[in-house]
């Protein structure tokens, strides 16, 4: 796990710092960590990625004109995969802040450089992964159009294989990007379902909240979520709450949770804005569940 990334100048000067571990950082000792780089800084290529240990940790280095990039990972972590994501970060923060580091325009306000924390965020943690799952007619892809603001369409047009979409707009409380995937839901798109998930992070799983189309979606717990990703954030959507045969969210619940496992379910009105807020809400929430039971699971 990568605990945490310095950028600073050579004379010391931190221009960002994101912690992404568990405990608080002593910054008297890192700033001391860091001193001792001053010494032997000049026999760094430009292009050089260097590393060493401590009996806890493993630093990575790397220098472009006068920054220094440091990045503190566990000791068990891949230095390829590292290597990379420095290689990256390198290469998009002189891209964003060249001119000015090196035309010495800077008024040593560090404010400018908060903006590349989401950057650093994405580069780091990656992409979150969001599937809509569910049978067609549901209303995933409304679902997706009210989450990312897009013009809701009454008309019905069914999704091919699967539309990807990246929203990293107003309402989610994250610096990553999130990826929604809305799969398709007829029956001649179902068997890539188990393919399309790989990699997700949280699913919604969408029904009309219709008795007939409760007890199907059932069995995609059953038979697909529970059985190959049991790991997998499951969230319950019961759209179509405006329809007068709809079911409760509660009782889409019990029935989803039938499998044993507990499925929190949510009422919605895909096609009606005023359930983006709630929406936003609901991946916010599982947002943060989900790194905070990685970051339990790393440590």
């Amino acid at each position: 796990m990568i605990q945490y990334i310095n950028i600073l100048t050579k004379n010391g000067k931190s221009l960002i710092f994101r912690n992404y571990g568990e405990t608080e950082i002593d910054r008297d000792l890192l700033a001391g960590f860091l001193s001792a780089f001053s010494g032997f800084i000049k026999e760094i290529s430009q292009s050089d990625i260097k590393s060493t240990s401590t009996e806890d940790y493993k630093y990575y280095y790397t220098i472009i004109n006068n920054i220094l990039i440091v990045l503190c990972t566990d000791l068990e972590d891949d230095d390829s995969l590292i290597n990379s994501k420095i290689n990256t970060i390198r290469a998009k923060f002189m891209e964003k802040y060249n001119k000015i580091l090196k035309n010495e325009s800077w008024s040593g306000n560090r404010s400018i450089f908060q903006e590349f924390e989401k950057e650093l965020d994405n580069i780091i943690l990656e992409s979150i992964k969001v599937s809509i799952i569910g049978f067609g007619g549901v209303g995933k892809t409304s679902l997706l159009h009210l989450i990312c603001g897009k013009d809701l369409d009454l008309e019905y047009v069914p999704t091919v294989t699967a539309d990807i979409t990246s929203y990293d707009g107003d309402g989610l409380k994250t610096n990553r990007n999130v990826m929604f995937w809305d799969f398709a839901g007829q029956t001649q798109f179902r068997s890539l379902w188990k393919t399309l998930l790989e990699g997700t992070d949280i699913s919604l799983l969408v029904t009309d909240s219709t008795f007939e189309n409760l007890n199907s979606t059932k069995n995609i717990i059953q038979d697909l979520l529970n059985k190959y990703f049991k790991n997998t954030l499951i969230i319950g959507i019961a759209n179509k709450q405006d329809l007068q045969n709809r079911l409760s969210p509660e009782f889409c619940q019990k029935i989803l949770s039938e499998g044993g496992h507990n499925i929190q379910t949510y009422d919605m009105i895909a096609i009606n804005e005023n359930y983006k807020e709630k929406i936003h809400a609901i991946l916010n929430d599982a947002i943060t569940k989900i790194q905070n039971t990685k970051l339990h699971k790393e440590k």
